[in-house]
């Protein structure tokens, strides 16, 4: 009876066992067929960041990609003599083992990867080469064990810890993916689990990461899921990325005046900008048409910020330095190196744009490259895959290149402001209560003390005028632009602090500008305003209030040019040229206009000081090294020569001021000419305005610098009225007037309130911010600009 029992139950549980396997069996064909799914789609994914590294399909005939291989095999086979694989080492390198510093972290897997790039290169002779990658696999196997597993505790800089040893360490898997075991891949990922969990957020901090950072960690945690084939780290990462693509109106990030911040008042469109835009493209194009692809609408911000962001700071294809911050200071990373980079990142960005930007991009590119002449080869150091995606655009008849700016842009959030016409580019570096004169982090940028203080780049055909070991060897206390006092300050003095002023931006129509700052210094009590009107092929600069009582005589650098490889370009000053000798120096009385040759045909400078001026001219030649600036770098010693003039305002001056024209592209002849007919008059230039006008385009430009009403005369009239701090600029014809308004201290809650002395009979067109009041006997109008962070504001009326 039990037997029986036990049989009828062992028979239905036998039943049973068989229901169970079956369903199991079913499920687990029906998981296996989604990972066949899912494991093709991420090997698809994997192959094309493995692209990005490696190159995807290039002609290895190619003779520059012939010579990107060489390079690479070359680097490699340089790291591999030289690596330790002893049994007993402490470090992979003898010059990599201070493991107190996290740099050595990241240096050490920046060699691991530049072997495994030639492992993975197809063309090289070390392509595939077995032995090679086991000595990369070991090295990474001690790494793990050793320096960079999960039970570490970080130390020294988060961000090798964080962004720089995870990039590489994931870079690398990708690299050396067909020879590693599922263990050693699940060991990598351990550290990477730990130290960015979580690509929103700082490990163990309350920091909530922004910008470049925030898109360094996702691309991190989205390659390290597509290596993984986890969907969750994939989405994780990619979703970390939303954050990032709307404006900001305070803090990291772009800006709606195509500004960008990093590290909360520094401008960094060339340098954390481009490693955002750079780590934007390389991701937006592996994850395009896949399941994880981004879908943020906000997404197409990131296309804007190249019109808006980059292609007036981009000239003949080099980054502007007053938009690189600390990385001015690396010898690897001079203008138009860095250039190089963001023409590949734009150029990726094309991949995954709409076909109406991607042309765009294009058209900038074809430009940029054709104009860049600074390089003997300049495909020399890009990747493959960039070399082939920027070749196809050089070599595409469809793609137009793009015609040289005519505009004028201030981006008053970072403070910077550009003046673009066909043959130069201007651009003017200021700080502010809002934004810091320079910052120096990690030994690097010692010597950035004056570079906010008002600096000015002039670009033209001499396109490595700021290249070729500018930084290391121009004498920081001598920055074109600048008014200073000479104290002698020291590394990093003052690093990363604000002005006492919030009077720093400008007004522009988007073709015409002015700018101002009202300044103090690093290490000195020196004070004062200066404004730079730009005018077409010419701007005026002036300053006024200029007081010290640091018992040393103050300067304001009208140029400090990089001279020729012999030093000897002409100077000529009232049609007297002066010697070419280095160690020339002079104290000129009564100026009236001067000229240096360029170092290129077509790039001579003029200079023009309304009333004469008594002017201090220096030829030197200087010795430096990228060390003194930036202890990572070589201390291998540059010489260049330089020349410059000077308003020298005596010592310990009392609202002394300067006035002068900056003529960009002109000869010595022609300088004379137009000092003979200048059609540049200083209105007034005082405490209370600075104010200037230009009879060939009949307009003015104003700032007013203080909360008080103020009038500015024309020819002995009353000509404009001002009630607050503002930044004006007018433009008449025969038939209407153009007025552009701004509120440079963006601490104005309330309006400002012109008065014209001009009639109208009508408006053309206005911002929606611009309240006329009256049109006749003169023209009253009020400008609301709360809250408009310095926007300009602009109106046209018709004249009677």
């Amino acid at each position: 009876m039990r037997e029986g029992v036990c049989m009828a139950v062992r028979c239905k549980q036998g039943f049973l066992w068989s229901l169970i396997l079956v369903l199991f069996a079913s499920i687990v064909l029906s998981i296996s067929s989604q990972r066949a799914y899912a494991a093709d789609e991420y090997d698809g994914l994997r192959t094309k960041w493995k692209g990005l590294l490696a190159g995807d399909s290039y002609n290895t005939s190619d003779p520059d990609i012939a010579d990107q291989i060489t390079a690479i095999t070359a680097t490699a086979n340089g790291y591999w003599t030289t690596l330790n694989t002893s049994a007993s080492r402490t470090a992979l390198w003898t010059d990599l083992t201070d493991w107190t510093v996290s740099s050595t972290l990241t240096s050490t897997y920046n060699r691991l990867k530049s072997m495994a790039l030639a492992y993975a290169t197809v063309g090289s002779s070390l392509y595939g080469n077995v032995t090679l990658a086991s000595d990369i696999n070991g090295g990474l196997d001690w790494m793990y064990t050793n320096k960079y597993n999960e039970s570490k505790n970080q130390s020294d800089n988060w961000w090798d810890w964080q962004i720089g040893t995870p990039q590489l360490l994931m870079d690398t898997a990708i690299l050396m993916y067909d020879t590693l075991s599922a263990t050693q891949l699940t060991n990598y990922y351990k550290p990477i689990d730990k130290w960015v969990a979580d690509p929103t957020k700082r490990y163990n901090s309350t920091t909530v990461e922004t910008g470049a950072n925030r898109s360094d960690k996702a691309q991190v945690v989205i390659v390290r899921g597509i290596l993984g084939k986890s969907t969750t780290k994939i989405a994780q990462g990619r979703d970390a990325l939303s954050q990032i693509f709307p404006y900001v109106s305070s803090g990291d990030g772009f800006y709606t005046d195509g500004s960008f911040i990093q590290h909360t008042n520094i401008a960094y469109t060339g340098s954390y900008g481009n490693v955002l835009i750079a780590g934007l493209s390389k991701l937006l194009y592996v994850l395009k048409g896949s399941t994880w692809e981004v879908t943020d609408a906000n997404v197409s911000y990131v296309y804007n910020w190249i019109t808006e962001a980059y292609q007036p700071l981009i000239y003949k294809g080099a980054v502007m330095d007053m938009v690189r911050g600390r990385a001015i200071s690396r010898e690897d990373q001079q203008d138009h190196m860095i250039g190089k980079s963001v023409m590949a990142s734009i150029a990726r960005l094309g991949l995954s744009a709409t076909t109406t930007k991607s042309n765009l991009f294009k058209s900038l590119i074809k430009a940029w490259v054709q104009q860049d002449t600074s390089f003997p080869n300049y495909y020399a150091n890009v990747a493959i895959f960039d070399i082939t995606l920027l070749k196809s655009i050089l070599s595409d008849t469809a793609v137009t290149p793009a015609a040289e700016l005519t505009s004028n842009t201030q981006y008053a959030e970072m403070a910077r402001v550009v003046h673009l016409r066909p043959g130069f580019g201007y651009g003017i570096s200021m700080s502010s209560s809002r934004i810091a004169r320079y910052e120096s982090i990690n030994s690097e940028n010692l010597h950035g003390w004056h570079t906010g203080d008002g600096m000015t780049y002039l670009y033209n055909g001499d396109i490595n005028q700021f290249g070729q070991g500018y930084w290391p060897t121009v004498n920081p206390y001598r920055l074109p632009g600048i008014t200073v006092d000479p104290v002698t300050l020291t590394n990093a003095q003052g690093n990363v602090s604000v002005s006492t002023y919030n009077f720093v931006g400008g007004v522009t129509d988007g073709n015409y500008g002015v700018a101002g700052m009202r300044f103090s210094s690093i290490g000195s009590d020196l004070t004062g305003r200066k404004s730079w009107f730009m005018f077409g092929n010419k701007i005026a600069a002036l300053g006024s209030s200029i007081t010290s009582t640091s018992g040393r005589t103050i300067e304001t650098i009208v140029d400090n040019r990089k001279l020729n490889t012999s030093g000897t370009n002409t100077l000529t000053v009232n049609g007297t040229a002066k010697s070419t000798n280095a160690g020339w120096s002079e104290t000129m009385t009564g100026v009236n206009w001067a000229h240096l040759d360029g170092n290129v045909i077509g790039s001579g400078i003029g200079y023009y000081f309304p009333g004469s001026a008594t002017v201090y001219g220096l030829r030197e030649a200087r010795t430096g090294a990228w060390s003194d600036i930036n202890t990572r770098y070589s201390s291998t010693p540059i010489t260049n020569s330089y020349a410059s003039l000077a308003i020298q305002h005596g010592v310990s001056p009392t609202n002394a001021s300067y006035a002068y024209v900056v003529l960009p592209n002109v000869t010595a002849a022609q300088t004379q000419t137009y000092a003979s007919n200048a059609d540049i008059t200083v209105l007034e230039n005082s405490a209370d305005a600075q104010a200037v006008k230009d009879s060939s385009l009949n307009a003015v430009g104003i700032n007013f610098w203080n909360n008080i009403t103020k009038i500015i005369t024309v020819d002995g009239a009353n000509y404009l009225t001002s009630n607050k701090q503002a930044s004006v600029f007018t433009k008449e014809s025969t038939s209407d007037l153009e007025v552009v308004v701004a509120d440079p201290t963006q601490t104005n809650t309330g309006t400002i309130a012109l008065e014209i002395n001009r009639t109208a009979t009508g408006i053309n067109s206005s911002d929606a911010t611009i309240t006329v009041t009256q049109l006749s006997p003169t023209i009253k109008l009020t400008v609301n600009v709360s809250g408009a962070n310095g926007k300009s504001f602009k109106i046209s009326l018709q004249k009677k």
